[in-house]
């Protein structure tokens, strides 16, 4: 069907030869006409031709802002949000490759394996995870100020420096231990691991710092605490554990790191972020006194759900509400070697047992006397006197429960430990059967040994 014209036909005269042409008034009538009509339709072409400059223009500004706020966001994340986003970078691995990190049971009996699959940390997940140095700041890599060898930790985490306290004095001469005899101090926190660590040599929080007779200071040249791992793995011997019974261990260290009796003191010793975590468990949740954890714990419990998570997580260390609870036994030993050759000082019989492990390493047998006033004290918990550590008989029972995994972690490492014996390994489990004795019998627990692959990875870090 064909299209009507915009315009009315004109009709044709017919002349007398019988053609069709029109007259000369017609003609000029249908000129002037078509005149006219393109007169008529000029200003529509150019208002379209005007329409589509001006389409033109408005594509072009609206790529060129969204340029700009493309260009914003990229410059955005690569500066960071915040001083600790920009510093918890420099601490990304140099490599963290795809690998499988099996923790077997070295006692030839099924242990929890989980595969590690590594990948980069993403920058929050760093700045959730930042290392802290005793003042609560990192340490960035000064060039200029280091020129000693480069520490294990220095070369799982580029562009921090391990911090003074886990150095040792010049006086012992860890360069010269011999072969085979280099061991890794495990300082595994509340177990006494300054006292021990100071007697070792490390520039911990030592009141009284004298250096302990034989070859264990001299032969343990490096140490591991909490996000801390600056073993060699190549090179160390021996693995040296400080232990203590776990429930006492949970107890200091709920106690230590309670900050409710000066907030604003630790928010300006230790930083926001340690703040934060701890508010968490000591504010955000009624829990003053190891009590209040273990009443949490009842099924008569009128706590909130997510105030009963929190006191769970922070006996098994499944979230960070403070180092100590957080980076636990399970953490340290998952942390080492799978085939590590492991020797444990236990707080209660720590004379012992340093006399133990001085032999085992070439030393002589009693370098240490009962008695003796050579290993001080230091960093004593003050906070975990009187009523601090009270708990219920039902309160104990419900956290013994909860410390199970801990408790068979803690039995582990006992029996992993090349300098004691079968009668030594036994002495403290039937202490620990004086308060917790249905933990100290078992094998395995109702809850299963948390998964700590992230934790392990962001705080531990691995070499590629």
């Amino acid at each position: 069907m064909c299209r009507k014209d915009n315009h009315e036909r004109r009709p044709f005269l017919i002349n007398r030869q019988g053609s069709s042409a029109p007259t000369s008034a017609l003609a000029q009538q249908m000129k002037m006409h078509a005149i006219e009509s393109k007169k008529r339709r000029l200003p529509f072409h150019q208002l379209a031709r005007s329409i589509k400059k001006n389409i033109v223009v408005v594509v072009f500004t609206c790529l060129f802002f969204v340029c700009l706020k493309i260009g914003y966001q990229i410059g955005t994340n690569l500066v960071g949000d915040d001083e600790d986003i920009s510093r918890s970078a420099l601490r990304q691995p140099q490599l963290l490759r795809q690998q499988t990190h099996h923790h077997e049971n070295r006692e030839h009996s099924s242990r929890n394996q989980t595969q590690i699959v590594s990948r980069q940390p993403q920058r929050s997940e760093l700045t959730q995870q930042m290392h802290h140095h005793g003042n609560g700041k990192p340490s960035p890599r000064n060039q200029t100020q280091v020129s000693r060898p480069v520490h294990p930790y220095e070369k799982i985490w580029p562009g921090l420096i391990v911090p003074d306290y886990m150095l040792k004095d010049p006086q012992y001469g860890i360069e010269s231990v011999p072969a085979g005899k280099k061991a890794c101090f495990v300082h595994v926190g509340k177990t006494a691991g300054s006292t021990v660590g100071c007697s070792l040599g490390f520039n911990l929080h030592c009141t009284s710092k004298v250096q302990a007779p034989g070859v264990l200071p001299h032969y343990t040249t490096n140490m591991f605490h909490a996000q801390m791992y600056d073993c060699d793995d190549e090179t160390t011997t021996f693995f040296i554990f400080v232990v203590r019974h776990p429930l006492d261990r949970w107890i200091s260290a709920f106690n230590y790191d309670n900050p409710s009796r000066d907030w604003e003191g630790f928010r300006q010793q230790f930083g926001e972020k340690h703040f934060k975590f701890r508010s968490q468990l000591y504010a955000e949740c009624p829990f003053n006194t190891i009590n209040d954890v273990g009443e949490a714990l009842s099924a008569e419990s009128n706590v909130t759900n997510v105030c009963k998570r929190r006191a769970e997580a922070s006996i098994d260390g499944t979230e960070h509400f403070g180092c100590h609870h957080y980076f636990n036994y399970q953490f340290h030993l998952e942390a080492i070697p799978q085939n590590a050759t492991i020797m444990t000082l236990r707080t209660e019989h720590l004379i012992e047992d340093w006399n133990s492990v001085e032999y085992n390493l070439g030393g002589g047998k009693e370098v240490l006397e009962q008695g003796n006033n050579i290993i001080a004290h230091n960093n004593v918990n003050k906070a975990s006197d009187g009523n601090l550590k009270y708990l219920s008989e039902q309160s104990q029972i419900l956290i013994c429960e909860k410390l199970c995994n801990e408790i068979q972690t803690y039995k582990k490492i006992l029996r992993l430990s090349i300098n004691l014996s079968e009668k030594q390994v036994q002495d403290s489990v039937d202490e620990v059967m004086n308060s917790c004795p249905i933990e100290a019998l078992a094998t395995t627990c109702s809850d299963p040994i948390p998964n700590i692959t992230d934790k392990l990875i962001y705080s531990r870090g691995y070499m590629a």
